[in-house]
Order: structure tokens, then C-alpha cells, then sequence
């Protein structure tokens, strides 16, 4: 610790707060001693007066212990729940949980600085994932782009559903005692893939695929969402970008273009315990569940093989992404803190990052640490 330099200055609104621009503005101003770090040096900028230590600038920001996060991650990634995680690394499942919240930030930063490395040239496929949280009366629809060839997932959101399906007459009593505390917003699924379609702009701008073919199936909702946006219904006009679509009750087999959601679904389904056909285990809080699964995305595109008896590339360099960038920017994934004031984040990743998913039946609004949206 004695050798560490501050990159920057922790205070948003001095100019020395850059990485990119050399920091030497700044003096040392004590220590102050923990049991899980030892002795940490803290610093005081010369312009504003921020004082700052070197925890500030680490992913344990404000931690009591130290947790293993690539092995969390991997857990997350293997079916197990938080309580299972928990008693294996002798901590509580809110401890888990935070920790699980600080890698989801970490990774979706990661992402952000990828995206400008990354040369695809691949075709695309888009569907909803399924499940529920809090209750089966509160199932959501969980939007995915894949990348046709890579499997890649480029990006997720959440949507809230109102439960359908046959119902008792006494289910459907409960049913609209629920609708009277919470109801789903009435074009979720339509917003959710309108969100989604903003990553296919930033993708066909990334790479030299020309027209880029989008495959959904045959969901009313796509082609309104698609329509909704000026500049992709231009591009579906002049032919720059295809949307095509197949029937949901073909089957699912190599050749079929939905093979990479369906390939997807089949993945969480058997990797993420909360969404194991009929599981004891489910979710609790929708910002949650979208951090774990933020965490699980990481997992299948940056670790996990593209084939297993195959191709043993990542996804994520079959998908175009940058060997170098990755090998650079990855080890340092759970040390150095991200900064959000440092990080353009596409929308679905902001709304992860801040909490900005609504969870059914909660009484109050997210909590989410200040030191979340430095």
C-alpha cells in the first residue's frame, strides 16, 4: 500500500478527475488502520480538497471482508442459490448479495469499455425469456439479443407481465387483489424489445455486416417496437436491416434461426437456480434478479467456451470482441473499481446498474449506495 498512487482525483466535479490525464496534484494525509486491509494510506487533492484513500479505488469500496469474486461469480453461474453460496463462504445471503451487486457493476462497465473493440459480423436473433419474481402472479419477459453465430448475448431487459394462462376462479380472485397494489405497464414487452433494438444500431455501426437480419418470431409486439424508432425504421425501409420472422412451434434445432435464444433459454434455465422449472428458489426483488443475471451473461460470454466439444474461444471472441482488449482489461475486472461517472452505459445496462426495475408488492424504492453512482 505504502507504493500505491492515486489514478485520479475521487471528487466528480474536479478536472482531475480523469484517468486518462497524468495525477500528481495530490498529497499524502494519513492513514487509518482496518483489520481486513491492514494499514490504508488516505490522500487529499491539491485543487479541490477531496480527501480520498486507496480503498476508494477499489471494488471493496466500504467492505468489511473480502470475497472471492470471480469464484462468487462462477457459483452464481452453476446453480447455486445465495443461501447455498452463503453457508459456503461462511457469509449472509445480504452479504452475498451485495457482493453480487458490486460484480454486476463491475461487469457491466466491463462491457461498456469492450463495446469499442468489437467487429461483428453476424446476423442476430431476439426473444423473451420467461420466469417470474415475487410471486408466479408476477411473471416478466426477459428480452435477449443473441448473435446468430456466437451465441453472444449483447443485451437484456426486464419486463413485468400480468399473469395468464387457466386460473381457478380462486386464483383469479387473488389475481385482481394484486392488480389493485401493482399492474404491469400495459406495452411492457413492446418497450422492453424497443430498449433491446437500440444495441442492434451500436452493433450494425460496429461492424461491417451489411444488410444486418434480425430473426424473431412471430410476437405482434417486435415489429411495433421496431417501427417506433425513426431511424431503425428508416434502416427497415431502405433494406440496411431485416427482420424476419419464424413460427415459435418450429423445431428447435441447429437450423432453426431462433437456435441461439432457444440455445439460451435451455442455458438458464439449467445454470441459474431462480429459474429451474419449478425450484423452491425464485426471486425476490426484480433488481436483483437482473444483477445475478448480468452476472451470468458475464459468465457464458467472457468464460465459458464457445463449444464445449468445439470451438474452445469464448463467445465473446467468436462475436468479434478484442483478444488483446480482453486479455488487458479482464484480469483487472474484480480489483479496480468501476466509476460510473467514468462509463457510458447503453440503457438496459443503466437500469441495472441504478436499480430502476419496479419489484411487485415492494413497499419502498431500491436501496442503492451513493457510492454506486460516483
Amino acid at each position: 500500500m505504502d507504493l500505491f498512487h492515486p489514478p485520479f482525483c475521487a471528487n466528480q466535479g474536479c478536472e482531475h478527475h480523469d484517468p486518462a490525464k497524468d495525477y500528481s496534484q495530490y498529497i499524502a494525509w494519513g492513514s487509518y488502520q482496518t483489520r481486513t486491509f491492514g494499514t490504508v494510506p488516505r490522500f487529499r487533492c491539491l485543487l479541490c480538497g477531496k480527501t480520498f484513500s486507496s480503498q476508494t479505488f477499489r471494488v471493496d469500496y466500504y467492505a468489511k471482508r473480502l470475497v472471492d469474486y470471480e469464484n462468487l461469480s462462477q457459483r452464481i453461474s452453476s446453480c447455486e442459490s445465495l443461501s447455498a453460496i452463503g453457508r459456503a463462504i461462511h457469509a449472509s445471503t445480504d452479504s452475498v448479495s451485495n457482493r453480487v451487486s458490486r460484480a454486476a457493476r463491475q461487469v457491466l462497465a466491463l462491457e461498456s469499455e469492450l463495446q469499442g473493440s468489437r467487429t461483428s459480423n453476424e446476423d442476430l436473433a431476439a426473444d423473451g425469456f420467461e420466469s417470474f419474481c415475487v410471486s408466479q402472479y408476477f411473471p416478466n419477459h426477459i428480452t435477449l439479443l443473441i448473435g446468430s453465430d456466437s451465441q453472444f448475448v449483447y443485451a437484456a431487459d426486464h419486463a413485468a407481465l400480468r399473469r395468464k394462462g387457466r386460473m381457478t376462479e380462486e386464483q383469479r380472485k387473488k389475481r385482481k387483489g394484486f392488480d389493485a397494489v401493482f399492474q404491469p405497464p400495459p406495452r411492457a414487452i413492446e418497450d422492453s424489445f424497443a430498449l433491446i433494438a437500440l444495441e442492434m444500431l451500436r452493433i450494425k455501426d460496429d461492424g461491417i455486416h451489411h444488410p444486418l437480419t434480425l430473426w424473431t418470431d412471430e410476437h405482434q409486439a417486435y415489429p411495433r417496437a421496431l417501427a417506433r424508432n425513426p431511424h431503425i425504421a428508416r434502416l427497415l425501409e431502405s433494406g440496411e436491416i431485416l427482420h424476419r420472422t419464424i413460427s415459435s412451434r418450429k423445431p428447435r434445432t441447429l437450423k432453426n434461426p431462433l437456435f441461439p435464444v432457444n440455445y439460451l433459454d435451455r442455458e438458464i434455465r439449467k445454470d441459474l437456480h431462480e429459474h429451474v422449472r419449478e425450484t423452491v428458489c425464485f426471486g425476490r426483488n426484480v433488481n436483483r434478479q437482473m444483477e445475478r443475471l448480468t452476472l451470468y451473461l458475464f459468465w457464458h460470454n467472457y468464460k465459458k467456451p464457445h463449444r464445449a466439444r468445439g470451438r474452445p474461444e469464448s463467445h465473446a471472441l467468436v462475436a468479434g470482441y478484442s483478444q488483446s482488449q480482453i486479455e488487458e482489461k479482464l484480469p483487472r475486472v474484480w480489483t479496480k473499481r468501476a466509476w460510473h461517472s467514468l462509463i457510458e452505459l447503453a440503457d438496459s445496462m443503466e437500469k441495472v446498474w441504478r436499480h430502476l426495475y419496479s419489484t411487485p408488492l415492494a413497499a419502498q424504492v431500491d436501496y442503492l449506495p451513493a457510492y454506486a453512482l460516483k
